[in-house]
């Protein structure tokens, strides 16, 4: 439904581009990138899509709206739940080698729309296995990465085959949600990929 959508909301793409869906979860994001990595030999690569976003007082970033974003961090590798939770790096496993600068963050190609305040906050993505269930499981999520502005399932992995391959990679996700809300008659995920590809015709 994403990609069809996308693709109708832009009047052509440029010949060398392609739309590709990657799957659903952190799993099947990570391998089907690679194998379309290894078949096609991308100079660059866009993860697009929808995303819940975190409470922000900043009337920039709406549920309809889309952004592009700085960095992507993931939850759930480690140990426990919810208040035991404790990631790989709080334990001393240093999983992700040389790609993070903390052990957990993936810094992406910039947006068109990027700031040029070198001191203003990266806007951060929180790729997770499981989404939120409800407000609760959101704000402990916020807790553990408050600089997180949404939640996604798959930008992680993405990123981090990208980097393990040395191709750039951008991140643009359209708010579909606010984050731990399930009820999708108050989703508005058409809007949100309206606006994916109002932005994403900044760089085609």
């Amino acid at each position: 439904m994403e990609r069809r959508q996308i693709e109708q909301s832009i009047d052509g793409l440029p010949d060398q581009w392609s739309i590709e869906t990657i799957g659903f979860g952190v799993i099947a994001a990570a391998i089907r990138t690679t194998e379309l990595i290894q078949k096609r030999h991308p100079e660059r690569i866009i993860v697009i899509g929808i995303a819940g976003l975190f409470p922000v007082d900043d009337p920039q970033h709406q549920v309809g709206t889309a952004t592009w974003f700085d960095e992507v961090t993931i939850d759930g590798i480690g140990i426990g739940q919810g208040d035991d939770y404790q990631s790989a790096f709080e334990l001393g496993w240093q999983w992700l080698d040389g790609d993070s600068r903390d052990g957990t963050t993936l810094r992406v190609m910039p947006g068109p729309d990027a700031h040029s305040d070198s001191q203003a906050a990266p806007r951060q993505l929180l790729t997770v296995c499981a989404a939120s269930a409800n407000p609760a499981e959101a704000a402990l999520r916020k807790s553990r990465f408050p600089n997180s502005l949404g939640e996604d399932m798959e930008s992680f992995s993405v990123a981090l085959a990208a980097n393990r391959a040395g191709i750039p990679i951008q991140i643009l996700r359209g708010f579909s949600n606010p984050v731990g809300r399930r009820d999708k008659q108050e989703w508005q995920i058409e809007n949100a990929l309206t606006s994916v590809a109002t932005q994403l015709r900044q760089v085609t």
